[in-house]
């Protein structure tokens, strides 16, 4: 990660703040705003790519096999064949056990 002087000197000062006991009181709810918002947005994002990753894998009228449900993740990722191979780096081959 890369900073400039001035970014780097705008995160310090901003934790300086944070550390000075009379601004505590002031600054944490809203850092704790700004966390939850941050953790509402992330889970948005896998909501919404369940479905959208399954049609992006296989085409409706095709069954995958074994089948994935649209709402829940469980048996995603490597667990699954299909994912898996997509998910496998591009020098191995998924297919390979060893």
């Amino acid at each position: 990660m890369e900073a400039s002087n001035e970014e780097c000197m705008v995160i310090a000062e901003l934790v300086r703040l944070l550390f000075h006991q009379s601004l505590r009181m002031y600054i944490f709810p809203h850092l704790w705003k700004i966390q939850r918002g941050v953790s509402s947005a992330r889970s948005d994002d896998t909501k919404s790519l369940k479905g959208v990753v399954l049609d992006w894998i296989c085409p409706r009228d095709i069954p995958l096999h074994p089948p994935l449900s649209r709402n829940i993740k469980a048996n995603r990722g490597f667990h699954h064949p299909v994912t898996g191979a997509l998910l496998c780096p591009a020098g191995l081959d998924w297919k390979d056990p060893g």
